[in-house]
């Protein structure tokens, strides 16, 4: 059986609602606040985003995901999200594949067909609800607290511009069930000219007694997705 921490984990992957999709709008270089707040109107007008995830210093005995790609469609009414996890079930190393469509869960436990899997028995998160343009993501970036200016550095073939912040532990636990609710999140953000958020790096408690780091690199902007019950 999927362990709850493996699919708590696994929403990471869209952690922090730190996905977005890009403007033509120039973001305001100088107010790290005004970059949040046009990485957040660009995330909520996006129709989809993919993304990569990596990761540094998850702890061998806990289950956990330690890399990932999906995809996200955002909707009001019925988000979407399909991707494929790699992580550690009782100290082996396995992939998953996970489908969301609004409330409703399918997972394939590595070479098996997808089927319907209840992820409140496990209380484990829906992914979807990370592309709820209203509830989701974007609240995580709307309560980054103390943001900062950080380097610009190229991403690909462009410069971005990083903020730094911190995130509420409790806004984590909430939309991603990881950490305990108490200890913030430390969270760089790497925005392009476009306003489109590019990299999300967090750094915190994601498991109990040691610090993690997630890289979530956003690629494919607005691309025409199908993500359909299996």
């Amino acid at each position: 059986m999927l362990s709850r921490s493996l699919l708590r984990a696994a929403s990471v992957a869209a952690l922090v609602a730190l996905a977005g999709c890009g403007t033509s709008a120039s973001p305001t270089q100088a107010d790290p606040t005004a970059l949040l707040a046009q990485a957040k109107t660009t995330m909520e007008k996006a129709s989809t985003v993919a993304f990569t995830l990596t990761s540094k210093a998850v702890p061998a005995s806990s289950d956990g995901v330690t890399a990932a790609d999906g995809v996200g469609i955002f909707d009001a009414s019925t988000p979407k999200f399909k991707g494929t996890f790699t992580g550690r079930l009782a100290g082996i190393t396995g992939t998953i594949g996970l489908i969301t469509i609004g409330p409703d869960a399918y997972v394939k436990f590595f070479d098996e067909a997808y089927k319907p899997f209840d992820l409140k028995a496990v209380d484990a998160p829906n992914p979807s609800d990370f592309f709820n343009p209203s509830t989701g993501m974007t609240a995580l970036l709307a309560k980054t607290a103390n943001p900062t200016l950080g380097a610009q550095v190229r991403e690909g073939k462009d410069i971005v511009q990083e903020v730094t912040g911190t995130v509420p532990g409790a806004e984590i636990q909430r939309l991603f069930k990881l950490g305990d609710g108490t200890k913030p999140f430390t969270v760089t953000f790497a925005i392009a000219d476009s306003g489109e958020l590019r990299r999300t790096t967090a750094v915190g408690e994601f498991f109990a007694g040691s610090t993690s780091t997630y890289v979530i690199v956003l690629k494919d902007y607005g691309k025409t997705v199908e993500i359909a019950r299996p």
